[in-house]
């Protein structure tokens, strides 16, 4: 009686074994075959939609390059933001000098920008070259409306020319660098590091 109770009892850890471990060894496979199908999935999609994983590439590191200039623009800004107040707390630079450096600063990445867009002018031609031409002619109507309507959102008369300025080169050297990833040949890494 006693070995029939152990053969039973061996029989259910055996087959309790059994299927612990066909689950054990089935997890990774289904994980694998539902990888294979998302991965399936989006090989179909991407052939549907005629876009080739080099597209996908260039799109990946337009993004990136996007990335590193906003992070580029935002680190000379806490740069320039922390010289301002050590100079204001050491100098007392007055409402007219702070705007002065201010429309030197948008001067100077106006004619950075202008210096792209006449590089990309001799890139481009035809359909390209006129859809271009309307598409910044329209920005730079954009950029002076948004900066004024910025500035005029300012309560103090004083501080609006300040604004007016300074949102006057954020948007040029957002302009700046969205034309650059996006129709600039990449050849320029110096003046990238310069923004």
């Amino acid at each position: 009686m006693e070995q029939a109770l152990y053969l039973v009892l061996g029989a259910a850890l055996t087959w309790a074994f059994y299927f612990v471990q066909r689950r054990v060894e089935r997890r990774p496979s289904v994980e694998a075959i539902d990888r294979h199908e998302k991965l399936l999935a989006l090989k179909q999609g991407l052939e549907r939609a005629e876009v080739s994983l080099g597209d996908l590439r260039r799109f990946e590191a337009r993004l990136i390059g996007q990335a590193e200039t906003a992070a580029r623009i935002a680190d000379r800004y806490f740069s320039q933001a922390e010289d301002v107040a050590r100079q204001v707390a050491v100098d007392e630079i007055s409402d007219a000098q702070m705007q002065q450096r201010a429309g030197e600063a948008f001067e100077a990445a106006d004619v950075r920008l202008r210096t792209l867009v006449s590089h990309l002018r001799t890139q481009l031609d035809g359909e390209a070259l006129a859809t271009f031409e309307m598409a910044h002619a329209t920005w730079l109507e954009l950029r002076e409306r948004y900066a004024a309507f910025i500035a005029a959102s300012y309560a103090g008369g004083g501080i609006r020319p300040l604004i007016h300025a300074v949102t006057l080169e954020g948007i040029t050297l957002g302009w700046f660098a969205e034309l650059e990833t996006q129709l600039g040949d990449g050849g320029d890494e110096d003046d990238a590091d310069d923004i």
